[in-house]
């Protein structure tokens, strides 16, 4: 860790600091923190309600007894005042706000009082606003906002990140393309990812369309992708199998992890001038596959209109609830990657297979991912490409956080195929 860095952040009361810790994420990730992370850490709970954060101290402290209880942080986020003096006293911050009502005050204070900060912001156009308003800035600064760093899209950007440099080390070869399968993954939406759905749905068209562009992102303009699906939406890989392409995550996914290939494009890790993510759900039969679109179809139609939204409304999870969490831990998690290898006089390419997996739902994956994140930025901070801050990816963690969600029970491998 760089000395400025560790100089800045010695007189600060919070190691970490949890914002929106009483929402359906924002609670898994401080029961998380709890069972994995090192008793003595000095962490704040933060939100608006006093008592609700009383009664989630109340169950941590009895998950586990003898370690460092969290302080409670009681704030407005609509007070600049208020929310800066609680984050220039913490080290890092993990987001788990309603990222397109008060994300933008959190990263802005973040970046003003030198906090390191991460989140699970999947809005694309809100995400491009931070980059936009904010990157030069924490660049100057030193400052990390590690963006999207859960479910969607930490596995994919870290899957894609390894199966390039494999390559890179063991053939020599950049990547044409990495093809990603949701292999396992049961989708069940908590309060927030609802609102923030239909919250995506209320931007101007042209913002929506420019969003799922696939260098949304990035820093600079990739070359033209193809998903190479037929006319189906389907795609048959010799490794990963027969892929539908009607991945919920995909374009959000997409973004993020052309934006890792953006940022690393001049550096010592560049993913070659070439690259492209693809991203598929693995379906059984064509049937399936089918199915698997229509699905996706019909969960875009309801988002898109007012009549259909407030339908949705009547059924789905309101903001600070979620799937059951016993179902989500007998939840199974399961993603698999192959990078295909730039080829010449057409020869076969090399190509590299990684996989990750966790043996509970979604939302407790993205707990994960949080907390270890937020726990590489305090201990260890070696970001990837020698890179000081910025708007950054979860790949620019790289092997520190790999290493930590595995000693946390996340299993990964890597190999050359």
């Amino acid at each position: 860790m760089d000395a400025h860095i560790r100089a800045r952040r010695n007189p600060r009361k919070h190691d970490i600091l949890l914002l929106g810790a009483t929402g359906y994420t924002g609670a898994l990730t401080a029961e998380h923190i709890v069972r994995h992370l090192p008793t003595d850490l000095k962490w704040a709970i933060a939100g608006r309600s006093r008592s609700k954060l009383e009664v989630l101290a109340e169950k941590l402290k009895d998950l586990e007894p003898s370690r460092r209880q969290p302080d409670i942080e009681t704030l407005s986020l609509d007070d600049r005042g208020q929310l800066d003096s609680i984050i220039q006293n913490s080290k890092v911050c993990i987001s788990v706000v309603l990222y397109w009502r008060v994300g933008r005050e959190v990263v802005e204070s973040c970046v003003k009082n030198g906090t390191d900060y991460i989140d699970v912001a999947g809005d694309i156009t809100l995400l491009r606003t931070f980059i936009d308003q904010y990157h030069e800035a924490a660049v100057n600064a030193g400052v990390a906002l590690i963006h999207l760093c859960g479910l969607f899209a930490a596995p994919q950007d870290l899957l894609t990140w390894a199966a390039v440099r494999k390559l890179a080390r063991e053939k020599s070869r950049k990547t044409k393309e990495v093809i990603l399968s949701v292999t396992e993954l049961k989708l069940s939406p908590s309060g927030g990812t609802v609102d923030s759905m239909m919250t995506e749905s209320t931007y101007d068209p042209e913002a929506v369309k420019q969003a799922r562009q696939p260098w949304a992102l990035s820093p600079i303009k990739g070359t033209q992708t193809s998903n190479s699906s037929n006319f189906l939406s389907l795609r048959r890989d010799p490794v990963l199998g027969l892929l539908s392409a009607s991945s919920l995550g995909a374009a959000e996914n997409r973004a993020l992890v052309h934006r890792t290939w953006g940022l690393l494009r001049e550096t010592d890790q560049a993913y070659g001038s070439n690259f492209q993510y693809n991203e598929y759900n693995k379906v059984s039969s064509t049937a399936a596959g089918v199915m698997s679109m229509l699905t996706s179809a019909s969960i875009t139609f309801m988002m898109k209109y007012e009549v259909t939204k407030r339908i949705a409304k009547l059924f789905l999870p309101n903001p600070g609830d979620g799937p059951d969490i016993e179902e989500e831990r007998r939840s199974r998690v399961k993603f698999e990657a192959v990078a295909v290898a730039e080829s010449d006089h057409g020869n076969e390419a090399p190509r590299a297979y990684a996989s990750f997996s966790y043996p509970s739902g979604g939302y407790l994956a993205t707990a994960l991912f949080l907390a270890h994140g937020a726990a590489s930025l305090l201990y260890t901070r070696n970001l990837e490409g020698q890179v000081v801050g910025g708007c950054l990816t979860p790949a620019f963690l790289g092997d520190d956080l790999l290493s930590r969600v595995q000693a946390a029970g996340a299993t990964f491998h890597v190999t050359i195929i």
